[in-house]
């Protein structure tokens, strides 16, 4: 069961307001959670209000979801605690890689929200057929691609739209357009997003925040008689854009995704589907673009990574016992690459060393590849109980060539050496299990329960991190961190429990959670190389609960709200210190909606509690609590055309997101300040 949620969308714009599952746009965008109940009412959501940001902006609308942002479109993607490479999360069918060894290009920065078609979560358990290690959850986003005729003629569709935001001057446009008929169909979109520094309050900036994008897509798609084909382009080209919360910007990630699918609808119950991609990208970022340098003595450093890498997954649907056996293969392999430069920049010593360059080779041939197959069995063993049942083995391997540097600080020769006369492969084979039973007490009430065993490798940066540095997938505490080579994988126990109640105008879908993980992989005080942690094994748990409810006042008022609260601790903590890094605290909103001939208007609430259980292993800083107030409007004079206008923030409150890093990756600089209040304007036709 999903919960289908309309996009009230202004130009892909910033319209979160509710409406009826019912409304009369269905070529906008949805956002579908999968495993929650359809309800007569439910959140509507739309890209952030300045329709800017990458489509992480959604998640803080998703009931146990959550962004860690680094930058303006560096958002990653958080799950009911866990974060980042946890999270599987596909781009258009791809399991995207990442670029940046500090996640600058996280998966969902790699469609703007503008050309966002939809995005898919799976509440609590996710199934093993939607990935490979679905440890922390399963997202999936689908760009817009237009859609194809409904006669025998030849149509056009599409969107364009544009907007506009005060606290950042940002200003962003897009175009999709499509032509076919009932059989093929062409398609080509691009956008354009700038912004500037946002201001926190009273004109007051928050450096390091502005952003630079340019994306297109291009593809042909085919159907008929049970065939389905496709084959899309997608090229990502972001300019200077700062992340505050790493030790170096942007200068360029620049590159793309080729893809090819096809699926066969062989009759009886028979479905086939296959999917191809070839992902290519070259990234450069420093810290002498938008800031200047680090330190006294080598202050100019650049970072040149790139990344090749290439998929296939292949999937069979058969019915069998009043259900559908999936059964599947999948793979997946990288190449990661990254050569650091620092310049001597000093006057020291009346300059002597001004102007001397050094090189690092960090990361060399890094491979890792993926194999997988999987099993899963969905159906109805009785009129009111429904069951699924999913086993998924994977090997993970991966290998690292030998690295070289001509930096002398400290003991990193060494380091270069030692681990150059390590045997660098490794082997990880994983089995994840899943049961997820579906109960229906009555036509209002629903139960489901879920028990599940799922696994993670170590990621590349986790192993081969072979002296002390800052390259560490986008954690942004500030501290430096050394791999280790002796690392497990990590294996979570789950246990997920959900009600979803729905009678007439109002609803409520409460779940609970317990996550038990052996060897969660976390930094841990290092023995030596100068970093000033190691990442390393050790037991964990997740617990906590996420809800969201409703009702329809009359016709035309309706109120959404939603809750989350999630606990991470480490167990059995030798110093008594157990709490986990980057933990959400209590939050929630609550939105009141009116709506009436083509006019709509909101004013939204949000939340955010004191966070004070912070992890001490990293010295994670305490954040107090907030609260925001947001209006938002739209209006549709004609079909298709749609004019939106909000200010977020109403009250210009100066905060601080506990998920949000800190100034420079330096903590003594304090957290990065949010945006303060925001004015926007959206238009947008779609056809």
């Amino acid at each position: 069961m999903n919960i289908k949620i309309s996009l009230a969308i202004a130009s892909a714009s910033a319209l979160v307001i509710p409406f009826q599952v019912v409304a009369d746009h269905e070529q906008l965008p949805t956002i579908v959670v999968e495993g929650s109940a359809m309800q007569s009412g439910t959140f509507g959501t739309a890209p952030d209000s300045s329709g800017l940001k990458d489509t992480a902006a959604l998640l803080k609308r998703v009931p146990g979801a959550n962004v860690n942002r680094n930058g303006a479109l560096t958002g990653i993607a958080s799950y009911r605690g866990m974060f980042g490479n946890r999270i599987n999360i596909s781009v258009d069918d791809n399991n995207m890689k990442e670029v940046g060894p500090n996640s600058m290009d996280p998966p969902l920065s790699h469609i703007p929200a503008a050309l966002t078609g939809k995005l898919t979560v799976h509440r609590g358990i996710a199934p093993v057929s939607s990935g490979i290690e679905t440890f922390g959850g399963s997202m999936h986003v689908e760009s817009k691609k237009g859609r194809f005729a409904e006669g025998d003629g030849i149509e056009t569709s599409g969107t364009a739209s544009m907007g506009y935001s005060s606290v950042e001057d940002g200003h962003y446009g897009s175009l999709l357009g499509a032509v076919a008929n009932k059989n093929h169909k062409l398609y080509l979109s691009g956008s354009q997003e700038r912004g500037r520094d946002y201001k926190i309050r009273n004109n007051q900036k928050q450096s390091g925040t502005q952003y630079d994008r340019n994306a297109y897509t291009t593809g042909y798609a085919y159907q008929r008689d049970g065939h389905e084909f496709g084959i899309n382009y997608s090229n990502n080209d972001t300019g200077h854009t700062g992340t505050p919360a790493l030790p170096m910007d942007i200068n360029y990630v620049r590159g793309g995704m080729y893809n090819a699918n096809y699926a066969w609808d062989l009759g009886d119950g028979y479905k086939l589907r296959t999917n191809i991609f070839y992902q290519k990208m070259r990234h450069l970022m420093s810290n002498s673009v938008l800031r200047n340098g680090g330190t006294a003595m080598m202050d100019a450093m650049s970072n040149r990574t790139k990344v090749e890498a290439g998929g296939i997954d292949l999937a069979l649907d058969m019915s069998l016992f009043d259900g559908v056996l999936k059964v599947g293969i999948n793979g997946d392999q990288s190449n990661h690459d990254a050569d650091s430069t620092m310049v001597d920049t000093s006057t020291i010593g009346g300059g002597a060393g001004m102007g001397m360059v050094m090189t690092e080779n960090f990361f060399n041939r890094v491979e890792r590849d993926r194999y997988s197959f999987f099993t899963e069995w969905t159906g109805d063993i009785s009129d009111k109980m429904a069951l699924e049942l999913g086993a998924r083995y994977t090997h993970t391997w991966s290998d690292t060539g030998k690295v070289t540097t001509e930096m002398m600080m400290g003991s990193r020769m060494d380091d270069a050496k030692t681990f150059n006369m390590a045997d660098r492969k490794r082997n990880f084979n994983e089995v994840d299990l899943a049961a997820v039973m579906r109960y229906n007490f009555s036509s209002d009430l629903d139960m489901e329960i879920g028990l599940a065993r799922k696994n993670r490798a170590p990621t590349y940066q986790e192993l081969y991190l072979w002296t002390g540095s800052k390259a560490n997938g986008g954690f942004a505490d500030g501290n430096t961190y050394l791999g280790n080579l002796n690392l497990d994988h990590e294996t979570a126990y789950q246990f997920d429990l959900g009600f979803d109640w729905h009678k007439g105008k109002a609803y409520i879908a409460p779940r609970v959670f317990y996550h038990y993980v052996d060897d969660y992989i976390q930094g841990v005080s290092a023995p030596a190389s100068g970093a000033t942690l190691q990442w390393s094994n050790i037991a964990a748990q997740f617990y906590g609960v996420d809800l969201e409810a409703g009702y329809e006042i009359t016709d035309n008022w309706r109120y959404d709200m939603g809750l989350n609260y999630v606990r991470g601790e480490r167990v059995n903590a030798p110093t008594g210190d157990s709490d986990l890094y980057r933990i959400a605290p209590l939050n929630g909103r609550l939105q009141v909606t009116y709506e009436q001939s083509g006019w709509m208007g909101a004013v939204e609430g949000v939340f955010y509690a004191n966070q004070g259980d912070v992890a001490g292993y990293n010295n994670e800083q305490k954040t107090k609590g907030y609260m925001l107030l947001n209006l938002r409007g739209q209006y549709e004079p004609y079909h298709g055309i749609v004019i939106a206008t909000g200010i977020e923030n109403v009250l210009d409150t100066k905060h601080f997101d506990h998920l949000g890093g800190y100034q420079n990756h330096n903590q003594a600089n304090g957290r990065i300040a949010m945006p303060g209040r925001n004015i926007y304007a959206t238009l947008s036709y779609n056809w």
